[in-house]
């Protein structure tokens, strides 16, 4: 396979106007604690975002009056998502937890809470119909997510599972990484990695079984793409897509983002006949993959917008078939602020945030002291401590890219003699920076955020 000549290194441009606001909304949470601590809040509640691959998915706060949504929606604790019989969707927690809705497919978000510490306390789900495939997240001591059936709960780690619901309520989980436990009130089980067991309708749960092969599924071709890509590259950069069906003759087209100069990974999964994955190089060079599973790295991989194209070529039948592509990359864990040929590529460090306040371009702060998580597929928290103004607190939040932009949540702290309602603090933050903290734009659209050795990474594009 060709390989690109490696560029001339990036500029460096703009990132310290982000990182100045990252500072702001840090100290905005001097003020929303004191309603969080006022309000004996053990917990605070954490929402997911909805991402429509295929129309139509629609959601309800009420279980019955379900309305079309679109990619970006917010899903807060007690709505319900649907798919009808074309529409594929997902929803992604704050730390990057993963739930895709197959067609036909019904799921309530019954609640989620954050520690005060940022991360994820406890997760539960209701899936009343269809099937489901979930990538759980490394989970804190004590925290749990649950699923519940019309007859059994799956009770998961950190782990890859699929749940397939029947309209009778028969409940199958299929168990690819990890272990669930498959439970109700008279009988449990353990299921592992590459094993099967169903609950039916009357309560009685099946021991375990390899997994049944099933050529309806739509899962196993994408978790094939999903492992291919993950290969050499940094947890956090992969990107999906998932297509309508396709037929011969057809082709779609996807971008991706890389602000790098190391490695671009892409791959095709597909139920069966002959696809061919393209990618396009912002140099316009191209790579081409065929075969049961097209999986296309670019090495040196230059800067810019990536063009990710599928075509059918043949056997695909008069009702298509579904392609997913998955692509990822390789980036370096470290402080960076780099815009080139259209794509961005920012990296904090909690010594970068901390330099910029000593850099006297953020006033009233000192005795700062700041960290960034360690690694998550998604989001990042970070948690402070300090004097603002002769005030000592300290606090959390959590970062995630939402829709295109920033959405920063406080989870908890603590101040001490300060008595400034939450909401004149929000407004003043937002009279300062000109934009609303809960959505943040930082000037270009941002694709993935995510952290690598407690440097938070923020990509995406020009707008």
């Amino acid at each position: 396979m060709a390989t690109v000549a490696a560029k001339a290194p990036p500029r460096r441009r703009g990132g310290r106007r982000l990182l100045i606001l990252f500072l702001i909304l840090i100290v905005a949470v001097v003020g929303v604690v004191v309603w969080l601590n006022v309000a004996a809040s053990a917990q605070v509640n954490a929402s997911a975002t909805l991402t429509v691959y295929q129309p139509a998915a629609s959601t309800s706060s009420n279980g019955s009056d379900f309305l079309t949504a679109t990619t970006g929606a917010v899903v807060h604790a007690g709505a319900s998502v649907k798919t009808d019989a074309k529409g594929r969707a997902a929803i992604t927690l704050p730390d990057g937890t993963l739930t895709r809705l197959a067609s036909d497919t019904t799921l309530k978000f019954d609640s989620a809470h954050f520690t005060k510490s940022g991360s994820l306390h406890d997760v539960t789900l209701s899936q009343k119909i269809g099937r489901t495939f979930t990538n759980v997240q490394h989970l804190a001591s004590g925290a749990t997510f649950d699923v519940n059936g019309a007859s059994a709960t799956a009770s998961v780690r950190g782990t890859k599972f699929e749940i397939y619901i029947l309209a009778d309520g028969t409940m199958t989980v299929k168990v690819f990484v990890g272990t669930v436990r498959l439970h109700n009130a008279t009988a449990s089980v353990q299921i592992n990695a590459g094993q099967q067991a169903t609950a039916n309708p009357n309560g009685t749960i099946s021991q375990p079984i390899p997994i049944v092969p099933d050529s309806t599924d739509p899962f196993g071709p994408a978790l094939a793409a999903s492992d291919a890509v993950a290969i050499g590259t940094t947890p956090g950069t992969e990107q999906d897509f998932i297509g309508a069906p396709l037929h011969n003759g057809e082709q779609q087209q996807y971008t991706y983002s890389y602000a790098g100069g190391s490695l671009v990974k892409a791959s095709l999964g597909y139920p069966g006949s002959a696809m061919k994955l393209t990618v396009q190089a912002p140099d316009n060079q191209k790579y081409v993959a065929t075969g049961t599973l097209p999986t296309v790295e670019v090495h040196n991989a230059p800067p810019g917008v990536y063009k990710i194209i599928v075509d059918g070529v043949s056997g695909l039948g008069t009702a298509g078939e579904e392609p997913f592509i998955a692509v990822a990359s390789l980036e370096s864990c470290a402080s960076a602020d780099v815009q080139q040929n259209g794509a961005v590529h920012r990296g904090y460090t909690s010594q970068d945030l901390i330099d910029a306040v000593q850099s006297g371009q953020v006033s009233g702060i000192s005795n700062l002291k700041l960290r960034i998580n360690d690694d998550s597929a998604a989001g990042a928290i970070i948690t402070g401590g300090g004097t603002y103004n002769g005030v000592g607190w300290s606090g959390s939040v959590v970062l995630v890219a939402h829709n295109g932009v920033l959405d920063i949540m406080p989870t908890g702290g603590s101040v001490f003699g300060m008595n400034v309602p939450a909401q004149q603090v929000v407004q003043q933050i937002a009279a300062a920076i000109g934009q609303d903290p809960s959505n943040l734009s930082p000037g270009f659209m941002v694709d993935r955020l995510f952290t690598c050795k407690s440097v938070m990474i923020v990509d995406g594009r020009v707008r």
